[in-house]
């Protein structure tokens, strides 16, 4: 009896090896002295997946991968067992695995346990890059220009957390990786801070229309309580226009406010220098500050910063800033011709501006809110002149929307969060919720309010002729260093909550998901003067024409994370 039961156990053994040898093919059985059967994994998997990389602990020993597909995130453990190989075929340690890259795994379903991870050789990767553009109106992202599929599937990180499209500054550094057009993950390298003045007024002399300057990288014209975004780093500050001419070192940190103290600056009466503009064609007409000025002849211009607008017929027409810092100065500036019908009329990114046989070509730049860009170093002629430099503008964009474009007669509203300040382009809107004129475009939002963590979104308002109702995320109450809830901390948010995740082990299938957002949206200077600045040309910034009260729209339907947006009736 014994042995017939033996003989039925050992039978059963066997047909339960051959049925996982067939489950999983190649499967070793070995047998043991002691009649038990073991059966190896090593290498083998019911799972195969191409994947971004969503975070990676090496003390615990596992890996969070985002399935482009289903845009779903899970968790898979690894181990000694368990073979990682780099774009090469070369071993690699998990330790240098990045965050974002795409990898080709394979596993077990059962476990949940990486048999294979390779980085995928398929993906392209364009690192730590400003040049890209993720909050149009068209629905296409852009990266140097060239359009992208960019959806609520794609892993967006900033500091360590999700993040929305809509979280990410045109000034941000930023690291993309994707798959022919499809754009699979996006992290933030280098993100921005925020400035403001402790007082737009000094000796009660208003610095309100003079100019605000972090070393070429911020431009904008100072507005009451303004509050600018900016990239992280060290700048020379300079506020200049309105009889000041202040300069300070300033530090912007990432998500925190800097506060220029503007008691130390001190009011002058204002100096004028003499401008000659020598323009071709000769029969353009040169505006500064709207008025029509004389070329060719010296011309009286206060020093600062001033509108400039070039035009004649048959070519493309520039507007730019004008920075006088010096006693006399020529411009010298050389039309583009309008050859394309499609040209545009606003701006033209190759135009000459010189002093004497010196020619400086522009350079292009985005801008967010305020103009940014190099400017060219201006260089010293035989003529005892301030040579003038540009920041050039961006070339025209067929597939955007017309720009600040004033929709008369409609506003956007924007409901909450409510009693934040609301800043657009970096001018102060009002306490919300408030309602302003719809500006077309996309348009940088600010939202601030004491005792919270400051928050600002990239959005796009479309020139339909409806108006547009805005709903933001609550702001996070900021911390003290010892956890506790602060009212007067400057620390602005590292990331918005953009994305709820629920964890699931059940399978790689039903693992938590990392939710998107989907964003639509209805000269040198004379020896009496050494100090002075050169005057130089620039490009004027992206936002509304003097007097326009900002507007945008943006539109995420991402659940109680993205900023939603409705047509009104």
């Amino acid at each position: 009896m014994k042995t017939s039961n033996l003989k039925k156990t050992t039978a059963l053994a066997v047909v339960l090896v051959m049925f996982l040898l067939t489950v999983i093919p190649g499967q070793r059985a070995l047998a043991t002295d002691s009649g038990k059967i073991n059966i190896s994994l090593v290498g083998k998997y019911d799972s195969a997946d191409t994947a971004a990389i969503r975070d990676i602990d090496l003390e615990g020993r596992f890996i969070r991968l985002r399935n482009h597909t289903t845009g779903k995130t899970y968790t898979l453990s690894y181990d000694n067992t368990s073979m990682m190989y780099d774009k090469r075929g070369v071993v690699l340690s998990p330790a240098l695995l990045e965050v974002g890259q795409i990898v080709d795994v394979t596993f077990l379903k059962s476990t949940k346990h990486v048999t294979t991870l390779d980085v995928s050789d398929e993906a392209w990767e364009i690192e730590d890059t400003r040049d890209h553009d993720f909050v149009r109106s068209d629905g296409v992202s852009k990266i140097h220009g060239e359009p992208y599929n960019l959806d609520a599937r794609t892993l967006v990180m900033a500091d360590g957390e999700p993040a929305l499209a809509e979280d990410i500054l045109s000034t941000d550094r930023v690291t993309v990786r994707g798959i022919g057009h499809d754009i699979y993950s996006v992290i933030v390298t280098g993100g921005h801070g925020y400035v403001s003045l402790s007082s737009d007024t000094v000796e009660d002399h208003s610095l309100v229309g003079a100019w605000f300057e972090l070393d070429n990288e911020v431009i904008y014209k100072i507005s009451p309580n303004m509050l600018l975004s900016a990239p992280e780093g060290d700048y020379t500050m300079q506020i200049l226009g309105n009889g000041a001419n202040y300069q300070q070192p300033v530090s912007i940190s990432r998500n925190k406010e800097t506060v220029v103290d503007t008691s130390n600056v001190t009011i002058t009466k204002p100096k004028e220098g003499l401008v000659t503009f020598e323009i071709t064609p000769s029969d353009a007409e040169v505006f500064v500050d709207g008025q029509k000025i004389l070329t060719d002849v010296p011309q009286s211009v206060r020093y600062g910063y001033h509108s400039l607008k070039i035009m004649a017929d048959g070519y493309v027409t520039q507007d730019r800033y004008l920075k006088v810092g010096t006693p006399k100065s020529v411009v010298r500036i050389e039309l583009e011709k309008d050859t394309s019908a499609d040209a545009s009329s606003s701006s033209s990114s190759g135009a000459g501006v010189s002093t004497g046989d010196v020619s400086d070509q522009a350079s292009n730049k985005k801008s967010v809110g305020k103009s940014t860009g190099e400017i060219d170093a201006g260089k010293k002629s035989s003529a005892a002149a301030s040579t003038a430099s540009t920041i050039s503008g961006n070339s025209s964009d067929k597939d955007k929307p017309s720009q600040n474009k004033v929709i008369k007669g409609h506003k956007i509203y924007v409901d909450a969060p409510y009693n934040a300040e609301l800043y657009m382009d970096g001018k102060y809107i009002g306490l919300i919720p408030c309602s302003f004129q719809k500006v077309s475009g996309t348009h940088e939002v600010i939202l601030k309010r004491d005792g919270y963590e400051t928050k600002s979104y990239r959005i796009s308002v479309d020139t339909e002729e409806t108006d547009l109702n805005y709903s933001f995320p609550e702001l996070k109450k900021t911390k003290k260093d010892d956890g506790s809830s602060s009212d007067s901390s400057k620390d602005s948010s590292s990331s918005s909550e953009a994305s709820s995740e629920a964890s699931s082990e059940d399978s790689g299938d039903d693992s938590s998901s990392d939710r998107g957002s989907s964003a639509s949206s209805e000269g040198s200077s004379e020896e009496s003067d050494p100090s002075s600045a050169a005057s130089e040309v620039t490009t004027p910034p992206e936002g509304p024409s003097e007097g326009d009260e900002p507007g945008e729209s943006s539109s995420s339907e991402e659940e109680n994370d993205a900023a939603s947006t409705s047509s009104g009736d």
